[in-house]
């Protein structure tokens, strides 16, 4: 993005040749204001139209102070003329007034009586606070122009700068919002009986212990700053806030939505280098934080891990990756443990602009605490789609999952041959770009989940809409 701004042709604010010309015809002297090159004597007269036409002239010939002042004029007429803002905003702009000019832009913006005009100003503003160096402005204002971006090449320019000055910037925002109605807030058993399998004895669970309906409400605020980059590295200093809270339909005795709700703050430092090639990319996180759950803290963390992405031609990509993290709960919450995590995906870009993506992971949890060591093995398909089904644009997953406990008790029972957990899930997630606010747009996502388990506490079935918010670009 560049702060030379162009004062010809400027859609929705500029003034028609012809227009200047007839008045440059009509001898419309402008000596006392001091336009060089237009001489007369005697000042004259001027029309609205006529202070206008040449507000855009002196422009035009370079004499910012004389297009202010003409705009002065025409604001003193109608303080919510658009176009004397603008012609305000490009006089500063020449002067390198840039945060003045932004203002001025911004009034353009707020009294546009079209969307052109307001296209034009907010990508004005966005200039203007580029030049000026505050990146986080220059994005905010090109969020603002594509709303009225006049059509498709002109929204994706404007998407393309935002990229742009994203990439300048070292400060990075991302925030995501949902709220889900789910017929199993609680992960809860489809069954009020307990049957553990090699066990004769038939428990009864507690209304607390089998799924209750209510409503998931998940909001995610994110932030990372970079401390320094090169061709080959970038470094970044990060922090995020998790905040899940449930509100069950019908609570029971001894449980409410706040006994289930969870918070999670985390602090930590990315290194980004780019390997032997262009193709390869290597990511290596170091973080810690704590975790809350139903008010109070549950544990803290600290976690290192590696990913690996990698090209392997023009539709092929390949990632991996592992992290270890120690967790140290709070007495008399458990004991602590050690996850050690791995994975492995490819991606797979389609001809006609779908993408095909394939995932497995491993999970391996070493406690000493009592049904807490287990190993977890999850594979994920899915596929977006290329082009939009009406107004949405569709993804597709499906997955299974296998938990296993070496070990595992139900009060005193020890279970023969511990916990086996197998969960088959699926869902499609509908987004609606052309729905979209500033590039926020909405998103509407169907999960279902169905889990078998030796214990059939753990038989679990749970659908649910979740209703989302995300940035488009």
């Amino acid at each position: 993005m560049t702060a030379t701004l162009n004062t010809k042709a400027q859609t929705g604010f500029a003034l028609r040749p012809r227009h200047i010309r007839h008045m440059l015809r009509a001898g419309v002297f402008l000596s006392a204001l001091g336009l060089a090159g237009i001489g007369a004597a005697t000042p004259a007269n001027l029309t609205l139209a006529q202070a206008d036409a040449l507000a855009a002239q002196a422009l035009g010939a370079g004499q910012p102070r004389l297009a202010y002042d003409l705009s002065k004029g025409l604001l003193q007429a109608d303080r919510r003329n658009p176009r004397a803002h603008y012609y305000q905003a490009l006089a500063l702009s020449q002067a390198k007034a840039y945060g003045a000019a932004e203002k001025k832009a911004a009034l353009a913006y707020w009294h546009a009586k079209t969307d052109e005009q307001r296209f034009q100003a907010a990508n004005l503003a966005a200039q203007l606070s580029f030049a000026d160096d505050r990146f986080t402005g220059s994005q905010f204002w090109l969020r603002r122009a594509v709303d009225h971006a006049p059509d498709e090449v002109a929204r994706a320019q404007t998407v393309t700068a935002f990229q742009n000055v994203r990439a300048r910037n070292p400060l990075r925002f991302d925030f995501r919002f949902s709220t889900t109605p789910s017929d199993n807030v609680n992960n809860g058993a489809n069954s009020p009986l307990n049957v553990i399998d090699g066990v004769p004895v038939v428990g009864t669970l507690s209304p607390s212990a089998q799924a209750l309906s209510g409503f998931v409400t998940t909001a995610q605020a994110a932030l990372s700053y970079r401390l320094s980059k090169s061709e080959t590295h970038e470094t970044r200093l990060r922090g995020r806030v998790n905040a899940r809270r449930v509100d069950i339909s019908d609570p029971v005795p001894g449980l409410s939505g706040d006994d289930l709700s969870s918070t999670v703050l985390e602090l930590g430092l990315s290194q980004y280098l780019r390997g032997t090639s262009e193709a390869v990319t290597w990511k290596f996180d170091l973080d810690g934080g704590r975790v809350w759950y139903g008010g109070d803290p549950l544990y803290d963390f600290a976690r290192v891990g590696v990913t690996r992405h990698q090209r392997l031609g023009a539709r092929l990509q390949l990632s991996f990756g592992a992290s270890f993290e120690d967790q140290l709960y709070e007495s008399p919450r458990g004991a602590d443990s050690t996850v050690a995590t791995g994975f492995a995906g490819l991606g797979v870009n389609l001809t006609g602009g779908g993408q095909i993506g394939f995932q497995v992971q491993y999970r391996d949890t070493d406690s000493n605490g009592v049904n807490r060591a287990s190993d977890q093995w999850t594979g994920i398909a899915s596929y977006q789609m290329g082009r939009a089904l009406g107004p949405a644009n569709l993804e597709f997953s499906l997955g299974i999952s296998q938990l296993d406990y070496s070990s595992y008790q139900v009060g005193f029972i020890v279970v023969p041959g511990g916990r086996d957990d197998t969960s088959v899930f699926g869902g499609v997630t509908a987004t609606f770009n052309d729905w979209g606010y500033m590039g926020f747009v909405p998103t509407l996502s169907v999960t279902t989940e169905r889990s078998e388990s030796n214990i059939s506490r753990f038989d679990v079935e749970e659908t649910s809409i979740t209703l989302g918010i995300r940035s488009e670009f």
